[in-house]
């Protein structure tokens, strides 16, 4: 069968037949996670991991149940090794579950890992999902660098986490578990068209393919080119660097920067930053902002600030991107971040806080704010023992009350991020809960955003 012979000899380029080891597979019961078993158990023997299925149990759909039952006897039948949880429903949240299931998945996958001694986790990940991906990232603005999509491998925990489908499109593994018998669940929410990656799914894309049938291909391909074209980039940046920061620091000439063409300064800078702190957005907003500060000779020194605690400074003819010290050693409460509108910020376990006026975020998924002028600037922090979020009785809640009401694990509760005024008042406790506010004079609405990367 073509499929079963492509995906062996994939499996084989991408250097994973070499050293087989002890591999973790993570099943859905849908049918792309069940052809990815299918093959991965059907490899030859001496290119065959020792495969150990994960599953976790969302509690989200009522088939949740039957699915992992289904699963415990197909594993039970080919003697392979399962290892299930559930991500109970008292733990959801009110707000952003996609993001939170994911971040469930994932802690599950990177624990598995440690515990299971194995070398990767293999997701089902296929083409049609990579396209969606890269038109998913390129409606949503940021960096250049995301609209290669999902890597053919990627870092998790001890281990990493592989995509042996990419190469493969939906409909052709359907065609294989058909040809095959293989049994699969189709999952109901995948036809609802509430997350913003179906709504791709079951609209834009399907118009895309009236115009071209090999839309898919083309994206792909696009993706794969523009991968190649940036590694060559950062080979060429890395060099222009090399004489403008000094060797083994991150310190730099501001003169030396300036004298670049304008064009390839802020590539300079992002390169700069990637370079250091890879998992850094280098938005557009950003390096504008570096960018103004290091061409005012009225400002000699000044800062920027990014996530995570790293900050762009200038001191006079020098710039430096680092994690400062002293926000390295403050605590989780004094770290904080500004919003800015019409932009993406990570905000961590791979989610996006998106800020845009009430005219402009379309059909995804928000909360509506009414804010006035002298709220701003919004910012992100971690919270204080002194936050209350304000109730629809016109009571507070301490955002404490908060995190315990939502049974966010103990373990967790301090690194939990909310969103405050520039008066410090509590707009939400992100992922868990908003403060419902009054009518008030001279607002003007807002839409926040919070959604997986």
């Amino acid at each position: 069968m073509t499929l079963e012979t492509d995906f062996q000899r994939n499996w084989r380029q991408q250097g994973w037949a070499a050293a087989p080891g002890r591999g973790l597979v993570a099943v859905s019961t849908g049918v792309d996670s069940m052809v990815l078993l299918t093959l991965l158990s059907r490899l030859p023997r001496d290119q065959r991991p020792q495969l150990t299925v994960v599953h976790v149990n969302h509690e989200l759909r009522a088939q949740s149940a039957a699915e992992e039952e289904f699963l415990t006897n197909w594993c039970a039948d080919h003697q392979i090794p399962l290892v299930t949880t559930h991500w109970p429903r008292a733990e959801h949240p009110g707000h952003g579950i996609e993001a939170a299931a994911r971040d469930f998945r994932y802690r599950f996958f990177t624990k598995q890992l440690q515990q299971q001694s194995a070398d990767w986790v293999a997701t089902a990940h296929q083409a049609d999902e990579q396209a969606e991906t890269i038109l998913l990232k390129l409606l949503r603005g940021g960096e250049l660098a995301q609209l290669t999509g999902m890597a053919t491998e990627r870092p998790l925990g001890n281990g990493k986490v592989i995509h042996p489908l990419l190469p493969f499109k939906k409909a052709e593994l359907v065609t294989f578990a058909r040809q095959l018998a293989i049994p699969w669940y189709e999952d109901a929410t995948n036809q609802e068209l509430v997350a913003s990656r179906n709504r791709v799914r079951h609209q834009i894309l399907p118009q895309l393919r009236i115009e071209n049938p090999q839309v898919i291909d083309h994206l792909t391909a696009y993706a794969r080119q523009l991968g190649a074209l940036m590694a060559v980039a950062d080979t060429a940046l890395d060099e222009q660097l090399a004489g403008i920061v000094e060797t083994g620091t991150r310190q730099g000439s501001v003169t030396r920067l300036l004298a670049r063409p304008m064009s390839e300064q802020p590539l300079l800078l992002a390169r700069l930053i990637k370079r250091t702190a890879p998992t850094v957005a280098t938005g557009e907003s950003h390096l504008n902002q570096c960018l103004q500060l290091l061409r005012n000779s009225q400002r000699p020194s000044g800062m920027v600030d990014f996530s995570r605690g790293w900050a762009f400074r200038k001191s006079y003819d020098q710039f430096e991107f680092t994690q400062p010290k002293n926000l390295q050693q403050k605590s989780v409460e004094q770290f904080s971040f500004m919003v800015d509108l019409n932009q993406w910020r990570p905000i961590g376990n791979g989610r996006l806080l998106g800020f845009f006026p009430a005219s402009s975020s379309g059909q995804l998924p928000h909360e509506t704010v009414a804010l006035q002028s002298e709220q701003f600037p919004l910012r992100v922090r971690r919270w204080a023992a002194t936050d209350q979020l304000r109730l629809a009785s016109g009571h507070h809640q301490s955002v404490r009350r908060v995190l315990i009401n939502a049974k966010v694990p103990r373990s967790e509760r301090a690194a939990q991020l909310v969103l405050v005024t520039a008066q410090g008042e509590v707009l939400a406790v992100l992922g868990v809960k908003w403060s419902v506010w009054p009518r008030r004079a001279h607002t003007k609405n807002y839409h926040i955003v919070l959604k997986h990367e």
